[in-house]
This record gives C-alpha cells, structure tokens and sequence, in this order.
C-alpha cells in the first residue's frame, strides 16, 4: 500500500489550498495592473466581440493624406521643425490648420508615456504630426477618447497614417507619447478642419 502511495501521503492543511489561490490571485492582479515596461499606456480592457474602437470618433481614410509625409523619417535634429513641415506639407491635401501651439518633451525608453489633451469638436476631423530627435529610435503616439478607447495609433509621423480622426460628438482627447527605443526630445502638433 505503500507502493501505491496510499499511506504515508499526508492531505494539505484546509487553509493552505485557500492561501496558495489567494497568493495566485494577488500575483494575477498586480500583473494586470502594471504598465508595460515599453512605457506603453496599460492596456484598455477588452471590447466585446465586435466591437471595435471608439464610439466618439470614425476613422476617414483619405489617400492624399497617407502619401503626404508617408516618406519621412519621424526622427530629425529638431522634431520640432519636422512637425511644422510636416503639417504645412499636408496642409493643402487634408485642409486642416494648426490647433494649437507644439506639444514638446523628453523621454527615454524605460519613461512612462506622456498624456497632453485638446477638446474635438462634434463634425471636426483631427490629425496629429509628430518626430523624434535623431536619438529617438521608435515612438508610437495614440489617441484616445474620454472613455479610454482607441481612436487611432502610429508609429509614422502622423496619427492616424491614412488619413483623419472624425468625431461625431465633442469629446476631450488625450494624446499619448510612448517612447519605445531610444531617448530625446520629441515634438507633436495637433491640426484640425
């Protein structure tokens, strides 16, 4: 009986089992909650099948828009420079002007993203150009509606690369800046119809 393990095999303590799967849960939780170490924003939970993006905001792909600046290298000795020629290049194809002054920052990769807002109106479409300095190996800027849904992501110089970010009611939007590799001065200006 030995043998089989039928005799001196000893049952677990009833509280052990409950504490392992208490250990098993808090381990699950602190995972989910920690950010990606890419400095990527936590990922949004899950929508249900299919449904996709935000609820805020349609994607409007316009093929001008996605050769405009398709070429350049998001990374430049003055991002900041960069962007503005980005979006005077792309001015005439997507009739859009600047909303505001130039987001600016420094972040390297091992850096949380940065969060900056700006209001969308109802019936206004949105662009966002952006560029590294020549440190900056790879960035990903997204936007986000007030709900946390994704509105559009790139790793291109402008967000979304195919075109603009329609929105059918006004909503206030972040504009998140991950640096994946690398570490600099980064620029970003939003424009807007």
């Amino acid at each position: 009986m030995l043998a089989c393990g039928g005799g001196g095999a000893k049952a677990p303590a009833s509280g052990s089992a409950s504490a392992d799967a208490g250990l098993e849960a808090g381990a699950a939780a602190q995972l989910a909650a920690t950010p990606p170490p890419t400095g990527l924003p936590p990922m949004a939970s899950m929508p249900p099948p299919g449904v996709v993006g935000s609820k805020k905001a349609k994607r409007r792909s316009d093929a001008a828009l996605a050769a405009c600046g398709a070429m350049s290298r998001p990374q430049a000795k003055d991002p900041s420079e960069l962007v503005k020629k980005l979006g005077e290049a792309c001015a005439a194809s997507s009739k859009m002007k600047p909303l505001g002054a130039l987001l600016r920052g420094q972040q390297a990769d091992k850096d949380a993203h940065q969060a900056s807002t700006f209001r969308a109106e109802a019936n206004r479409c949105y662009r966002v150009y952006f560029a590294g300095d020549e440190a900056v190996k790879d960035m990903v800027v997204v936007l986000r509606d007030s709900t946390g849904d994704i509105v559009a992501e790139s790793p291109a110089p402008a967000v979304p690369e195919e075109g603009a970010a329609c929105f059918t009611v006004a909503d206030e939007v972040s504009v998140l800046v991950a640096v994946g590799g690398g570490k600099g001065a980064w620029a970003a200006q939003v424009w807007s119809d």
